[in-house]
């Protein structure tokens, strides 16, 4: 198996979210159908702060993605969740998306090592037992904040989108929020199950 060499970027992690990601690599590294992960977004760039989010990706044996409930079962055990928002990456890979009430939140993503998934630098590697991180490597930037998609998964998402909204606006930028929320009334706006209330 072959680990990070520099376990250090994981103690630069703040202690809130470091908890979140030893728990939830503790619950699915054993796993021998668990090939490796990643820790992307806000944390691996270096800009976290006390709402930050937690972003783990875990590439798994092509299927086991639909079999990662009982560990997503163990890594919540004794947490109090707030909201939970589930999905699928196509059919190679799933998501749960999760809000505590202590403010925390974290993504798990499980995705099919032989998935297309690109993964932009920078990221944390926290394990990688086949070395199979490297391939997945494309070129570019990450993902921005400002590029991404609004009312997701139809609305399934809108309480953690809002969640992100409020930890943009806690931070002042305020441009961000508008850009985002305009986006989602247009989106909104466009769901038939949403009728007008007296």
């Amino acid at each position: 198996m072959t680990r990070s060499d520099d376990q250090t970027d994981l103690l630069a992690i703040p202690p809130l979210q470091r908890t979140l990601v030893q728990a939830v690599v503790a619950c699915f590294e054993p796993r021998v159908e668990v090939l490796a992960a990643v820790v992307v977004g806000s944390l691996a760039k270096g800009k976290v702060d006390r709402v930050s989010d937690v972003d783990v990706l875990f590439m798994v044996e092509p299927g086991f993605h639909r079999d990662g409930q009982p560990c997503i079962d163990r890594f919540l055990a004794g947490r109090e969740v707030f909201h939970c928002w589930q999905g699928a990456h196509g059919n190679e890979g799933y998501y749960w998306r999760y809000i505590f009430y202590d403010f925390t939140s974290i993504e798990i993503h499980l995705i099919d090592v032989n998935a297309e998934f690109p993964l932009a630098r920078p990221y944390l590697p926290l394990f990688d037992k086949t070395s199979c991180i490297r391939a997945l490597e494309v070129d570019g930037p990450a993902p921005s904040h400002w590029d991404f998609p609004a009312y997701m998964a139809e609305g399934g998402g809108l309480v953690w989108e809002l969640f992100d909204c409020l930890k943009w606006a806690e931070r002042g930028q305020r441009g961000l929020v508008r850009h985002h929320l305009r986006k989602l009334l247009a989106e909104m706006d466009k769901d038939p199950n949403i009728g007008d209330r007296a």
